[in-house]
């Protein structure tokens, strides 16, 4: 069972500053296999924007301003980070296709149902909704008690925080557990506006799935293309390098990770 601990109530939330929600994710990126992920994301919401992105790289981020002999960088399983005005539903989508960083614009308005329905989450009364969203039907509870519109992902226009949401298959699933209070907006220009500094290349849905079958009819072309370093043993003999092999199982990959929380993301591989 998830403790939620809240540590900034609708009474004292502060509208002129940033206030920060931390979201525990939950899901498949296989449909077939049955296996199941964890990570953190944030929602940051700011006096102008707001911002969505994974704990992950915001420790990388970190870790890049303050390196230490013993920082370790980890991958996030979903980058798909987005970026939007305040009270909007047009969005920026920051996403990769192969090793170059994408982002596309999108409008993505949601029509929900409230519903009846109410329970507790810790001590907090939250109330049913219901949307169709990326081709998935979403249960969302929201909080009016938090008077923000918001909540993980894209996921938005609510008469309150969005506290949980998940789809009906339970492919994916968000619950929030905690929140703070930001001294000011967190910079994000090294994980959001850019990936680590290199500027993501503006596209539309047409070319990011051209992009997308171009890396998995060749998912090893950086590599091929010079960018490998020699690899050698430790009797200091070259190995040498199956592309073959390694691009099967690169292409395995793609296609076992291609559970998009929005289908249309979803790329028909073949």
């Amino acid at each position: 069972m998830i403790r939620f601990v809240f540590l900034l109530l609708a009474s004292s939330m502060v509208y002129a500053q940033s206030n920060r929600f931390y979201y525990e994710l939950k899901f498949k990126p296989d449909t077939i296999a049955n296996q199941e992920i964890k990570e953190f994301f944030i929602t940051d919401i700011n006096p102008k924007s707001v911002k969505y992105f994974s704990l992950i790289d915001y420790k990388n981020d970190s870790i890049t301003k303050n390196v230490s002999s013993e920082s370790r960088y980890e991958r996030t399983q979903l980058y798909h980070y987005i970026k939007r005005d305040r009270n909007s539903f047009d969005n920026i989508n920051y996403l990769s296709a192969g090793s170059t960083p994408v982002q596309l614009k999108s409008h993505d308005e949601m029509k929900w149902s409230i519903l009846p329905e109410t329970k507790m989450m810790g001590s907090i009364k939250v109330q049913a909704a219901r949307t169709h969203f990326g081709g998935r039907q979403w249960t969302a509870w929201f909080a009016e008690s938090i008077p923000f519109p918001e909540g993980p992902y894209k996921f938005r226009g609510l008469p309150g925080m969005i506290l949980e949401i998940y789809d009906d298959r339970r492919y994916y699933h968000f619950t929030l557990v905690r929140n703070k209070v930001l001294d000011k907006e967190y910079n994000t220009s090294g994980i959001v506006e850019t990936f680590f500094g290199e500027k993501p290349l503006l596209i539309d849905k047409k070319k990011y799935i051209q992009l997308k079958l171009q890396e998995y009819a060749d998912p090893l072309a950086d590599m091929k293309g010079g960018n490998m370093p020699t690899l050698i043993d430790e009797h200091g003999n070259k190995i040498s390098v199956d592309f073959k092999q390694m691009t099967i199982e690169a292409q395995r990959e793609l296609k076992s990770n291609n559970n998009f929380i929005e289908k249309e993301f979803i790329i028909n591989y073949k």
